[in-house]
């Protein structure tokens, strides 16, 4: 690397840290910040990062680990529940959509092949915005969250159909247009075709080898490498980086390291999501804005009245209720991270005019720039616009958020007679143990057990600790102890939280750190936990001792309850 362009990084990342430092103190959201701070350090602006362009490969990066975020969440069962959402509601959005916005370019005055690219450009969304924002506003497991994610998945795949349409309408051959599509999707074919193969033979048995160093490191890296060879495997094909990092996480999302995968990731996301939206915010041309600013605004509002309302139009018409309706409307009303891509490459095959193409980019990002503040009001305008979903109403069906569960540290003896009780009496848990063999013995015996760290803050957060209604720990070391509670008070001050610990004295510490009860890993401590949490649950007294005698009759003579896992 040479030292200008190490000094062109510091100056990304420094001022990033001031501004979105600066700008989240007035509520700004942290998106929108990084836009802020590119348009800044722009060529159009103080001029400290001269060419943008440098940073796109490392910058699109942080939209290949988003969607491999995305892919975990949404797992290949989870994709087949929603392929109504995905190729149905997505198909006849990105069809409505391109349809108008094609019309209006084209009797603006564009040529039949810009019009083409612009209206395809305008009708996709922000997936890193949309993502993020239902993330941060707990909406993702919604109804119109789900909606939402589904048509951003088809139009993921749909922008690599207008990716190839570039350079072949730059050539303006017909027959080539026809050729490039078949070989796009005969490689997309292929391509994940040997991803799923990969996903399903290879990956279980790399995580498996993976898990059993029990170095963190290892783990880590492990997951770098992966999602990077997927994304190279996809670019090879001439496909989009994206697609191979999302079918990736989807595979990954079937298996018990998922958790901890999206836990050891979300770092380097978040860093490369940030740079992606800087250099975003380096391609906004400011003179052109401060030219023209009236009829650009004019524009901007008018691509958010008409894209929200053509979206919440299709999402109505087949069958949603309509508070849904407006809520993926307001979610997708925005153009994204997809467009500006195809506005750039058409710049480079000089299929868009510049002066047509920079007035788009500017539109397209002020609209990213809005979204932020339309997402987190969607769900209250819905409401208010609309009481209730009314009868009819066509329901997805999602996955549940899970809710009011005990989320259970460490799956030994002490975990598994625990959940055998909350089976029993029919209490929701999620277990969490960093033993792959154990994870996955439990696992094909029925347990709702995932592989990570219960001292990882991360991980309790991606089993729905804001929603727990309780927290079972076991610790090695006092020092493990501490560190897991004064996490988990700071992300939920509420939530009850029972402690085992191997190490003996200073129990009192570990009260005053927010911890309900500790225990020593002394005989009998199985029962008087198990006690505790059936009690905290509210079951009645005489059922607890029952069962607890029935369970103490079911141990082998001889058993060492001393011997705790």
């Amino acid at each position: 690397m040479s030292e200008v362009l190490f000094q062109q990084y510091l100056i990304i990342i420094s001022f990033s840290l001031l501004g979105v430092l600066l700008l989240r103190r007035l509520r700004m959201a942290s998106i929108v910040a990084y836009m802020v701070v590119g348009a800044l350090i722009g060529p159009s602006a103080l001029g400290l990062i001269a060419e943008p362009e440098q940073f796109s490969f490392v910058a699109e990066l942080g939209v290949v680990f988003m969607l491999f975020a995305l892919g975990l969440e949404f797992n290949l069962k989870k994709m087949l529940t929603m392929r109504f959402a995905v190729f149905g509601v997505g198909g006849f959005q990105v069809v409505s959509c391109t349809a108008i916005f094609f019309a209006a370019v084209y009797l603006w005055g564009s040529n039949f092949a810009a019009a083409i690219i612009i209206a395809g450009s305008l009708a996709l969304s922000s997936t890193a915005i949309v993502t993020r924002e239902l993330s941060n506003n707990r909406q993702l497991h919604n109804q119109h969250g789900q909606l939402s994610i589904g048509v951003l998945l088809f139009q993921d795949l749909i922008a690599v159909v207008f990716l190839v349409l570039v350079p072949v309408l730059a050539g303006g051959d017909e027959s080539s247009l026809s050729a490039a599509l078949f070989t796009a999707l005969a490689s997309a074919v292929v391509l994940i075709a040997v991803l799923l193969a990969v996903g399903t033979w290879v990956l279980p048995v790399v995580y498996r080898e993976v898990s059993k160093a029990n170095s963190d490191e290892i783990f880590l890296l492990s997951t770098l490498v992966i999602v990077l060879l997927a994304a190279w495997l996809t670019h090879a094909f001439h496909l989009s980086m994206t697609l191979g990092a999302f079918i990736i996480g989807m595979m990954l999302g079937e298996g018990p390291t998922k958790y901890q995968i999206e836990s050891d990731i979300r770092p380097f996301r978040d860093i490369l999501l940030g740079l992606f939206f800087v250099t975003i915010g380096m391609n906004l041309d400011l003179a052109l804005l401060l030219t023209h600013w009236p009829r650009i605004l004019l524009f901007t509002l008018g691509l958010i009245f008409i894209k929200s309302l053509a979206v919440a139009a299709v999402v109505r018409f087949l069958g949603f209720a309509s508070q849904d309706a407006i809520r993926v409307g307001l979610n997708l009303a925005q153009a994204g991270e997809f467009g500006l891509a195809l506005m750039a490459l058409s710049l480079a095959n000089q299929v868009v005019p510049p002066e047509q193409a920079s007035f788009i980019i500017i539109i397209a990002i002020l609209s990213m720039i809005v979204s932020p503040l339309l997402i987190r009001h969607a769900d209250t305008l819905g409401r208010r616009l609309f009481a209730s979903s009314g009868p009819g109403a066509r329901q997805m069906p999602f996955t549940l958020h899970l809710s009011d569960h005990v989320i259970i540290g460490g799956f030994g003896r002490l975990g598994t007679t625990l959940a055998g009780f909350l089976d029993i009496n029919g209490v929701p848990y999620i277990a969490i143990d960093t033993d792959i063999d154990t994870v996955e013995k439990q696992r094909l015996a029925g347990a709702n057990i995932v592989y990570g760290d219960s001292n990882n803050v991360e991980i309790l957060r991606r089993c729905h600790l804001e929603s727990a209604r309780l927290i079972v720990l076991t610790f090695k070391s006092m020092q493990e102890g501490k560190s897991a509670i004064t996490r988990i008070r700071q992300s939920n001050s509420h939530v009850p939280i029972i402690v085992r610990c191997q190490d003996h004295g200073h129990y009192d510490e570990l009260i005053s750190l927010g911890a309900n009860h500790v225990f020593p890993e002394l005989l009998e401590s199985n029962k008087l936990i198990t006690r505790h949490v059936l009690e905290l649950m509210g079951l009645d007294e005489d059922l607890i001792e029952n069962q607890l005698a029935d369970y103490v009759r079911s141990l082998p003579i001889g058993a060492d309850s001393t011997r705790d896992g």
